[in-house]
């Protein structure tokens, strides 16, 4: 093999986590170990243990680091310094994982523990992480001795292994939210001014819980926004963290919230972890939430599973998975921690201060539709419209939408979301009484992306539906109409309420005939052509998404529309913007069981992504196009592709 070989390797650990690093790594360590150059064998198993452990294939990830281990024992001549210190390194996130995995007997973790001890002071390294493993072995096993290894660890000796001080305070956070120490989790919980992969969003989802529980719902709130504003969906990172969200959201009295960001943000997480324990403790998390809330057990959850249509029948289902788990680890933990931890879960109450109640918009936002407004002053020319004159003092302005704007502008500068909303809400009011009502909808579509912003969904939501409404009056702001309606588009889908916005979007589309070129020059008449192709591009992928979150009666719909949308991108020139628009396409089709067809939507997206050289992406729908071709039986083509990464 030549030197690009330890590029491959490089550009493999650029990639996003997920499938297709996973195939490419595996498919690189078998041609390593086929052909060599065997200098590069232990860079290529440590790096496919990294793939393993950070793509919920943690059980996998055993067999490679002990086959690296081996590879230690045999020929250390072929690690470098950076790769024994991978190795070592690497020895916490498989202790960590053994725990999850109740077919891990007590027996084997406590010798892989014991054997990581060893290996350490053979190596002449710190025992910094093998305390910190220990711990976490202890706590989640549910043994006795948990606190008394949990301050065996944080008092002694840091060495170069230890995690990081973010992640330090954050899994401290975890274990006093997990025994019920809520006022030591909330004292640490404030102390956490670090980040790191994993941190400061994990301390936040913790320290959210045990404000609420502790009393404390206002600082609640505030942390839990926090942890959202950090959490980047990966699916891997923080199942256990997003179970004490939805815990913290429904006992603090926001069940429609807790049940709208599961549902839209983490649809799968129910039915599938990347370990037993993993799973569980998200689900006792979801189960808290429920059991405080059977008061309201005819009420609709929102999903489209008839098992989990209300929060009564979501209730009896997640109790019935989390007993299911819980029995086999508890076996394997000799303890009955687990199910301490269900009965906790299934005796929890709405807390006695409530969080605030989330934010729905203004009144005068709801009651406004076309038919109740009219045309301003918008077309005016500057001078007429009553620009600011050189004599107009600070006090005229006062009261102005223009300066209410400003106002609202230097809030949102300061990430002061919340009252940036609603002084930008002040300015659309001042500017609709002023007559300047597509001004007020562009407020009003301001308003909405600070709430977005602030996560307060449902006054986003009301805020975008008034800034459609004022903008639709005016014909000539076609650009801003359909950034708004892009912009909506998700918002709607997380508030299941997507028909005001698909009614907006069809009349977008509708209203807008291919303009006529026939008097101007050849060079203008194509710039005006591509420009409304370009818009109704937008709007038939923003159609597209819309409809695909609407029903599962809309997907063969949204299909069409996304191809469509793809093949105008493409047309355009717009390849990212294609791909993604095929991406869609294919998701939908593979969704709802048309594998087959979504193979060429995939590597329509693989394809693009790749002249636009958008190299995450571009692994993420690979990932997803080597999962459709293997399940169909085309282990060929899923090698080519995996070729080709």
């Amino acid at each position: 093999m030549s030197a690009a070989d330890r590029s491959e390797l490089i550009a493999i650990r650029r990639m996003p986590y997920g499938t297709a690093r996973i195939a490419a790594s595996e498919a690189v360590t078998r041609c390593i170990e086929a052909d060599g150059p065997r200098e590069l064998l232990a860079e290529a198993l440590l790096d496919l243990v990294e793939a393993y452990s950070f793509a919920d294939e943690g059980a996998k990830s055993f067999v490679t680091f002990a086959r690296t281990l081996r590879l230690w024992d045999e020929s250390p001549e072929l690690f470098d310094a950076g790769d024994e210190r991978n190795l070592f390194w690497e020895f916490k996130w498989v202790a960590a994982d053994l725990p999850e995995f109740p077919q891990i007997s007590a027996g084997q973790a406590e010798a892989f523990l014991a054997d990581m001890e060893r290996r350490f002071e053979l190596a002449g390294h710190g025992l910094s992480s093998v305390r910190m493993s220990r711990f976490r072995w202890a706590w989640h096993a549910g043994q006795a001795d948990a606190e008394a290894q949990r301050l065996a660890w944080v008092t002694g000796l840091r060495d170069e292994y230890e995690d990081c001080r973010a992640c330090t305070i954050g899994q401290q956070v975890d274990f006093f939210v997990d025994t019920e120490r809520y006022t030591e989790a909330v004292e640490l919980g404030r102390m956490q001014d670090d980040r790191c992969n994993l941190e400061p969003a994990r301390t936040h989802y913790g320290l959210a819980l045990a404000a609420l529980l502790a009393g404390n719902p206002d600082l609640a709130l505030r942390s839990h926004k926090r942890a959202l504003a950090g959490d980047d969906g990966d699916t891997t990172d923080f199942p256990a963290a997003r179970g004490q969200g939805f815990e913290m959201l429904a006992r603090g009295g926001r069940l429609s919230q807790a049940l709208r960001v599961l549902r839209t943000d983490y649809p799968d997480a129910l039915r599938a972890g990347g370990s037993p324990a993993t799973h569980l403790r998200l689900l006792l998390g979801v189960l808290a939430g429920l059991s405080a809330n059977l008061d309201r057990a005819a009420d609709l959850t929102g999903f489209t599973e008839p098992e989990w249509g209300t929060v009564g029948a979501l209730h009896a289902w997640v109790q019935d998975r989390a007993r299911a788990l819980v029995a086999p680890l508890d076996a394997r933990n000799g303890s009955d921690m687990y199910a301490r931890h269900l009965a906790r879960a299934l005796a929890a109450t709405r807390t006695e201060h409530e969080l605030p109640a989330e934010a729905a918009g203004s009144a005068a936002a709801k009651l406004s539709a076309p038919s109740d407004l009219t045309p301003g002053p918008d077309h005016a020319t500057e001078t007429e419209a009553g620009s600011e004159t050189e004599t107009e003092t600070e006090a005229d302005r006062a009261g102005t939408g223009a300066a209410l704007m400003a106002a609202a502008e230097q809030l949102a500068a300061y990430r002061a979301y919340a009252g940036a909303s609603q002084a930008y809400v002040n300015a659309a009011q001042q500017w609709e009484a002023e007559g300047w009502i597509a001004r007020a909808g562009a407020a009003y579509a301001e308003a909405a992306q600070c709430a977005v912003l602030d996560h307060e969904d449902a006054a986003a939501h009301t805020h975008f539906a008034a800034a459609v409404a004022r903008i639709e009056l005016d014909t000539s702001e076609a650009e801003l109409l359909v950034a708004v309606l892009t912009a909506w588009a998700p918002i709607a889908a997380r508030m299941s309420d997507t028909a005001g916005l698909l009614t907006a979007v069809r009349r977008a589309l509708a209203r807008e005939p291919e303009p006529n070129t026939d008097e101007l020059a050849e060079d203008l008449a194509e710039r005006r052509r591509a420009e409304w192709q370009l818009r109704q591009a937008h709007l038939r992928d923003t159609l597209a998404r819309s409809l695909a979150a609407s029903s599962p009666n809309e997907h063969a719909d949204a299909v069409a529309e996304a191809l469509s949308a793809g093949a105008a991108y493409a047309q355009l020139g717009r390849t990212g913007d294609a791909a993604h628009a095929f991406w869609l396409a294919g998701r939908v089709q593979r969704e709802f069981g048309a594998g087959a067809d979504a193979v060429w939507a995939l590597e329509s997206a693989f394809e693009g992504f790749t002249l636009a050289r958008n190299r995450a992406d571009r692994a993420l729908a690979a990932g997803e196009l080597i999962e459709v071709l293997r399940s169909t039986g085309q282990h060929d083509r899923a090698a080519e592709i995996v070729a080709e990464l």
